[in-house]
């Protein structure tokens, strides 16, 4: 052996030596950290609990102990921790406690059935709702909802005083529409523009565009520039041609989507797009858009072909999703909601009693709110319009599975109420939602991570939500089934801790 040979084994041996001495050290250190007191003063201390939480999508459940103070995790381990001061204590034993499920599209502005004028002549009703709305979504789990619809700083406001609520994000006044497309093509021309403040202006509109408004005022970069000063965590963008009497709308041009990304980028926001068409989802996947806030169930000329099979093009933009990792928000119950107006059955469900206030719930039974039912089947009858529809969420599951089975970017959101419907109630809908992703065969744990984690990095929401981790906010279910097991687990929720905050389920129902 030479002597240079002998050196470089010898300095070797002393490198392993003096790593194997910190992992030591480090391993002490760990030991008594554990071993040190947590001085708690406003604290709660849940034992013996199953811990379902992940970082990455992969779950490993065990059996350990989690500590808040105020409304921070402070402690999560599968050793006992060591405690003192001022602390309650929640034995979990037999108890399964995950995150708190974040709902990425819903629309709080809105009653449900309802119109400006059905709002004006029942404010009685109304104001049940809006004080029942963000229990509602707490009674399912929905400790945080992000709304994708344009909101006023009074409708946030009202919301944030209410004293049970989940964590409310939005995307600003209005969302970055293309001037008269939709969805601002629905409001009265004299109201449009003031409604939708944040439209992007397009030559091809400036004769339809009131001369008051300026140019450089609706370009993208000023258009999120606003959004951003509004409090908005996201950009919210449409490609819909549009559908029945309104077709043919004004559509972005890849530019102007470029354009929204970028500035959305630079901004520190996200940009979420609106479509469910193939047309849609193929171009905003070449743009590479940060999330598509509805499935593909729209497949135009392949409408009629077999729900057995993908057709190659639908393929082929999908795996373009998959390859940039696009956010997918399925949207199921968008097409549920609009088949269950013809179901007589729907609004007599029990658990719709739990969410719904009583009197609001006997309106919807009258012949005055089936007004929206009437105007979208005037043609068609309930068989016609459950193969009508059925057809769809066939094709709409079958996008699901294929990107489930190829590792695609799956966010829930439910689009609660995806139009003037009742039946897209607050919580409850997101329950329905997540039943339909298992009947689209999307294995459970995926299910979990998309209202969970997904959502918490696509919205850049990940450092304080969507697991369960020191220093991370105390919004957690505590349930008595395993959801990893289980899809009735989201319906067999405890307690919901908020903020740190214990909340029993019963507590969030609607009052006999």
């Amino acid at each position: 052996m030479t002597k240079s040979f002998k050196k470089q084994a010898t300095i070797i041996t002393i490198i392993l030596i003096l790593a194997l001495m910190s992992s030591c050290s480090d391993l002490r250190k760990n030991q008594a950290l554990k071993k040190e007191p947590l001085n708690l003063t406003q604290g709660l201390y849940i034992s013996n609990a199953t811990i379902i939480s992940t970082e990455d999508g992969h779950y490993n459940p065990y059996i350990g102990h989690l500590v808040i103070e105020k409304d921070k995790i402070v402690y999560i381990d599968k050793n006992e921790p060591s405690i003192s001061g001022t602390f309650d204590q929640i034995d979990a034993t037999g108890k399964f406690i995950i995150p708190g499920l974040i709902d990425s599209h819903v629309h709080i502005a809105d009653v449900q059935g309802m119109l400006d004028h059905h709002i004006k002549k029942y404010p009685e009703l109304v104001k049940e709702f809006n004080s029942q709305m963000p229990r509602s979504y707490l009674y399912y789990g929905f400790t945080t909802i992000i709304n994708l619809g344009g909101i006023s700083d009074e409708r946030i406001n009202s919301f944030n005083i209410q004293p049970l609520k989940p964590d409310l994000y939005h995307i600003g006044y209005s969302g970055a529409t293309i001037a008269n497309g939709y969805p601002m093509i629905y409001t009265p021309e004299e109201f449009r523009f003031e409604m939708e403040p944040n439209f992007i202006y397009m030559d091809s509109q400036a004769q339809n565009i009131p001369d008051k408004y300026n140019p450089s005022d609706h370009t993208p970069k000023a258009v999120v520039k606003r959004i951003k000063k509004s409090g908005a965590i996201a950009v919210k963008s449409y490609y819909e041609s549009g559908f029945g009497r309104m077709s043919n709308l004004p559509l972005p041009t890849k530019n102007i989507m470029n354009e929204l990304l970028n500035e959305s980028h630079a901004n520190g926001l996200v940009l979420t797009v609106h479509a469910n068409s193939l047309a849609g989802h193929s171009f905003l996947a070449d743009v590479g858009v940060d999330i598509l806030a509805h499935g593909l169930w729209n497949w135009e000329k392949y409408k009629d072909v077999p729900t057995d099979s993908l057709p190659l093009e639908i393929k082929e933009t999908l795996d373009l999703q998959i390859q940039k990792q696009i956010g997918y928000t399925p949207t199921l119950t968008v097409i549920a909601g609009e088949e269950a107006l013809v179901d007589t059955k729907f609004i007599n469900q029990p658990p719709l009693k739990k969410v719904v206030p009583k009197n609001l719930l006997e309106w919807y039974k009258t012949e005055e709110a089936q007004w929206f039912a009437k105007d979208l089947f005037s043609e068609s009858n309930a068989e016609e319009v459950h193969k009508i529809y059925g057809n769809v969420q066939a094709h709409a599951m079958l996008v699901l599975k294929y990107l489930s089975d190829n590792n695609g970017r799956i966010l829930f959101g439910t689009d609660t109420p995806s139009g003037p419907i009742y039946t897209n109630q607050p919580g409850y809908n997101g329950y329905w939602e997540l039943k339909l992703m298992k009947k689209a065969e999307v294995p459970l744990h995926k299910i979990l991570a998309s209202a969970t984690i997904n959502n918490a990095k696509a919205f850049h929401l990940d450092s304080s939500l969507g697991s369960l981790a020191i220093g991370k906010k105390a919004n957690i279910l505590m349930m008595t089934k395993n959801p990893l097991i289980d899809i009735e687990a989201y319906d067999a929720i405890e307690k919901i801790m908020i903020g740190g905050q214990i909340i029993k389920r019963e507590d969030v129902a609607v009052k006999e």
